[in-house]
């Protein structure tokens, strides 16, 4: 089953804002892990080349009171929807 119940982009300025809704601490722990594997994977990927094309991320919990929300702040559009599509991916395997 797929626990993504909603998710929504905000662009601030120049970064990027993913919010996602999940239903359970199992899958926010999916979350993190699939945030470590994007840039990790990503920084293998630039390795030789300047740190900044790395993905920058971070991640903030906000308030709710029935599920687990989280914003995911990247520095541009790219990265955001790289992420959503593993992010994806991920979910359809489990």
């Amino acid at each position: 089953t797929v626990s993504i119940t909603w998710h929504e982009w905000v662009v601030i300025m120049t970064d990027v804002v993913v919010k996602i809704e999940l239903r359970d601490p199992d899958t926010e722990a999916k979350l993190f892990k699939a945030v470590d594997e994007f840039a990790s994977n990503r920084a293998e990927k630039a390795s030789g080349q300047p740190s900044e094309d790395a993905p920058q991320i971070m991640v903030k919990t906000l308030p709710g009171v029935e599920f687990l929300r989280k914003s995911l702040i990247f520095q541009d559009r790219r990265d955001a929807e790289e992420f959503m599509y593993y992010w994806r991916r991920i979910q359809q395997v489990a």
